[in-house]
């Protein structure tokens, strides 16, 4: 005989009967959550999000990039060349380029068959921060167009924080390979030195820095303009231009290293050296790049492609690009640059920032106050906005 928990005897037949209606019991209730939540998976479609569904618009100086997270698997998603900054930098408006950027931003999701419920936010960085800087408010007014026609929130992403989205992308794609505190990063329309914890970022990138100095020295700015030759003169002009537009650097991210990642270094400047003789490993010295520079600028354009065999991509840009990257080496006193191209990718980072997605929930709001601040409206605080 055996005891309950009350003492009342309990007979032998009594238990097993009871113990067995116990198991069988238990064995139910098992039984109709496994067949709830195979219900729920096969009622489940494939396009239906989690509760975190993001997608995230990767919105550059050349085109819109995307991707996707909490789709509960991964997508690959297509992207849409689309030149924003050669318009804006020869006098046109975005207005009538607001179509084609619209048409992306619905496009690319529904070629990766992506649900139409995930919240989705556009960065916008260089191109979007120089309408930013011609247009101004009437950029406010745009991206609040952008949002109603297509259901994306666009910010205009600062150029610090671009950096820092770089600097992840790197270190994720280099690992081991990236041993020095920052990167380089030269874009169409802006240019990022960045690290782990401190950022410099300007609107200097391969194409607007030839655009401004050809303005400097009285060239033709537009899609024609040939920078060389340059006279020795013109050449110290570039040189004291491009210190003059650094001078804050130091400041900004302190003592370090640097390597460059980009291709208007990794291939245009590299190849150019090599060509040369000089640069055969994987660095460049500031005294290979400044006797490169002094050879090269005094001579047309047709010699230089002649010499160093580079194509129409970089070969107009290649004495511009020198000269930046000479006055970041000068402004960061180093006698040596780091090379090891990767391509930039600011989606995953996009995707992870809380900011921006908190943003993207307080659209009209952050509208509001990139009229008052521009593009430091990010750093503001989307908890001080009314709930949307």
């Amino acid at each position: 005989m055996l005891e309950t928990s009350d003492s009342t005897p309990l007979q032998w037949p009594e238990r097993v009967g009871r113990t067995t209606a116990q198991w069988l019991g238990l064995t139910l209730v098992a039984c109709v959550a496994m067949l709830g939540t195979a219900q729920a998976q096969v009622q489940r479609t494939p396009n239906e999000p989690a509760a975190d569904c993001r997608i995230a618009f990767d919105m550059g100086s050349s085109g819109v990039r995307a991707a996707a997270s909490g789709t509960g698997e991964g997508v690959v998603m297509p992207a849409r060349d689309l030149d924003l900054l050669t318009p804006l930098m020869q006098g046109q408006r975005l207005e009538p380029l607001l179509p084609a950027v619209e048409s992306a931003l619905r496009e690319l999701p529904q070629q990766a068959r992506l649900p139409v419920s995930c919240r989705q936010m556009g960065g916008g960085f260089s191109a979007w921060r120089l309408a930013w800087r011609l247009e101004g408010a009437q950029l406010s007014q745009q991206l609040e167009s952008i949002r109603e026609h297509t259901g994306v929130a666009v910010l205009v992403i600062p150029a610090a924080v671009e950096g820092r989205y770089g600097h992840d992308s790197a270190k994720q794609a280099l690992g081991l390979r990236l041993q020095t505190s920052h990167i380089l990063d030269i874009g169409g329309g802006s240019m990022q030195v960045a690290g782990h914890e401190r950022s410099f970022g300007i609107e200097l990138g391969q194409k607007s820095w030839a655009n401004q100095l050809c303005q400097t020295l009285g060239r033709d700015a537009g899609v024609a303009c040939q920078l060389l030759p340059l006279r020795a003169t013109e050449l110290q002009q570039a040189r004291d231009l491009a210190s003059q537009q650094l001078q804050a650097l130091p400041a900004e991210v302190g003592p370090g290293t640097l390597t460059a990642i980009s291709r208007p270094v990794t291939r245009g400047i590299r190849s150019a050296l090599r060509s040369l003789g000089v640069a055969q490993g994987e660095s460049i010295s500031a005294q290979e790049l400044g006797m490169a520079i002094d050879k090269l600028s005094p001579m047309a354009l047709a010699d230089v492609v002649q010499l160093t065999g580079l194509t129409a991509n970089f070969a107009p840009y290649l004495v511009s690009d020198m000269l930046l990257v000479e006055a970041v080496m000068r402004a960061m006193k180093l006698s040596t640059l780091a090379l090891a191209e990767t391509a930039i990718n600011n989606l995953p980072a996009l995707l992870r920032d809380e900011r921006a997605f908190a943003w993207s929930r307080h659209h009209p709001c952050y509208v509001q106050r990139l009229r008052e601040l521009g593009p430091a409206a990010y750093f503001s605080d989307p908890a001080g906005c009314a709930k949307p």
